[in-house]
């Protein structure tokens, strides 16, 4: 097994004091010649800094809470590797909640008591107890999932997703349609905001709202009920996952109506026929979390900052059946 190189060793081979070598792994003031010579002999010798000790010496920390709603959330998921993406001195501490608001004020708690740099916070919603739990917080914090206006936070453009969908839904002349929705008290950005144009869309068509869940067999379920007892020709899930769902009860029952989702998932282009759906990119969305995050954790008097994501409306063949 090879020694593992040191900052005295790279010290010797750049040719440089081991102070210089110190301040470049900080990210202090070193000349371009001598960062491009310590970054080839970082690279060679697959170097990796004590990060723990680093933290001790220069009293700051770099493990980051992050609390997620439900680990199986393609959106979620996409999110995380955006924040991996850009990340390079810190450490994540990642706790899935699954979508239980006592587990979460548990976890924001927990993460507390254990000294983290600061929490991202991804968050189906925010019961009052939570809100306080984060408001008496001294740590730098960043949300996203609900526009919370007490707090840094990235959302998506739900209201401009539902209103697309809905201007979309009026070209189709559909004559009868399925709204398969989720509760708005457990997720007000989907199960409310996401709606509201679509809301708006049906008014004086014919239509069924159904409250479902995120999980797949069970929007399955729910959709196969309402399917037997009345027959759609346009069916809108809250999620591409929801819609799914609703795509194999209506296998089964020989129906086929169209259908319209949300998400930027694998699901679009694998279902037959493929899924129109409303897409945020989740990815970026992860990205600038993480910026917010180290925006705010560096500058702690930063003004409360709002980002917005916005979308965009993918037409696929599940619209164009008839």
């Amino acid at each position: 097994m090879h020694k593992k190189i040191t900052i005295n060793d790279i010290a010797t081979l750049a040719g440089v004091a081991k102070s210089t070598v110190s301040r470049y792994l900080n990210g202090g003031s070193v000349s371009q010649h001598t960062r491009q010579k310590i970054d080839r002999i970082v690279e060679e010798h697959n170097y990796a800094p004590n990060t723990f000790a680093q933290s001790l010496k220069q009293q700051v920390n770099h493990t980051i809470g992050v609390i997620v709603p439900r680990l199986d959330s393609i959106a979620q998921s996409d999110m995380l590797r955006g924040l991996d993406e850009l990340n390079k001195n810190d450490t994540f501490l990642i706790v899935n909640i699954y979508q239980n608001s006592q587990r979460e004020l548990a976890a924001i708690k927990k993460l507390q008591s254990q000294n983290v740099s600061g929490l991202i916070v991804l968050t189906a919603n925010l019961t009052d107890d939570i809100r306080e739990a984060l408001k008496e917080s001294q740590l730098p914090i960043v949300i996203q999932g609900q526009d919370e206006p007490d707090f840094h936070r990235v959302i998506l453009n739900d209201m401009q997703a539902g209103q697309a969908v809905g201007q979309y839904l009026k070209t189709l002349t559909p004559k009868n349609v399925l709204l398969l929705k989720v509760d708005a008290t457990l997720d007000r950005a989907v199960g409310h905001d996401r709606f509201v144009g679509i809301d708006d869309a049906v008014l004086g068509i014919p239509h069924k709202e159904v409250v479902t869940d995120f999980k797949l067999d069970v929007a399955k379920s729910d959709a196969l009920i309402a399917m037997e007892k009345e027959k759609f020709d346009l069916i809108i899930g809250a999620s591409d996952r929801i819609v799914v769902g609703a795509m194999q009860s209506a296998f089964s029952l020989h129906q086929q109506p169209r259908f319209i989702g949300f998400g930027k998932s694998y699901f679009s282009e694998t279902v037959t026929p493929n899924l129109t759906s409303f897409e945020f990119d989740f990815f970026e969305t992860g990205k600038q979390l993480y910026r917010l995050f180290l925006t705010i954790r560096d500058h702690p008097q930063t003004e409360i900052q709002r980002i917005v994501m916005d979308g965009k409306l993918v037409v696929r063949d599940s619209t164009d059946l008839m």
